[in-house]
């Protein structure tokens, strides 16, 4: 296990030049459309009566509801494995294995919805939006990594010499196993959310 992170460790290492990058417009897109939506509440309001529960999600989905403690954990290990299989892997990971790049384009789009739902200037969401920023911040870093194996598959797909082989073919399978080493760190990020996810319900349920 440890050799596992000693890896992905040594591959956020070697590309955190773009990881870095990555973080910039990610919570860049993230401020600006929070922001852009002070001045644009119909479009919040519009993303919250079409599909609310798409976005509150974990702790926020026990929100007045007033739900038992063994209700609290089962929503949060469900909301963890949806963060895994569905938003990192189902939404940012397998499409570019197939599409180079795309995933990176996914996570960014991701950033803009929640920056429009989670804006702070709606009074609904300014009474959740404290608690629920670290659980934005934490979960961003997770799709932040999925775009940096989005950016290292395609990366290997179209310049098989930037990870190490001349081979297409080999550098497309060191891309893939390269992101499967990635998400120890997700998985690891995605357990930290959902054991905040008890604070945060904590604090929101009454």
């Amino acid at each position: 296990m440890t050799t596992l992170f000693d890896r992905a460790w040594d591959i956020l290492n070697k590309n955190r030049f773009p990881y870095l990058a990555l973080n910039g417009l990610y919570y860049g897109m993230l401020l600006a459309l929070m922001v852009y939506t002070a001045f644009n509440a119909p479009l919040q309001n519009r993303l919250l009566d079409a599909d609310r529960w798409a976005y509150m999600t974990g702790a926020l989905s026990l929100n007045g509801q007033g739900a038992f403690i063994q209700q609290l954990f089962g929503i949060l290990g469900r909301s963890f494995l949806f963060n895994v299989l569905g938003n990192s892997y189902g939404g940012i990971t397998l499409p570019s294995f197939i599409i180079p790049f795309i995933g990176i384009f996914v996570g960014l789009y991701r950033a803009a919805l929640l920056g429009i739902v989670f804006s702070p200037f709606n009074a609904e969401i300014g009474q959740i939006f404290l608690p629920h920023i670290p659980t934005m911040l934490i979960e961003g870093q997770a799709t932040i990594l999925a775009m940096l194996g989005a950016f290292i598959q395609g990366r290997a797909m179209i310049w098989p010499a930037s990870i190490g082989h001349t081979s297409r073919w080999k550098a497309y399978v060191e891309g893939i196993r390269q992101n499967g080493t990635i998400y120890m760190f997700i998985m690891s990020i995605l357990l930290i959310s959902a054991l905040y996810g008890v604070i945060e319900a904590a604090l929101l349920v009454r």
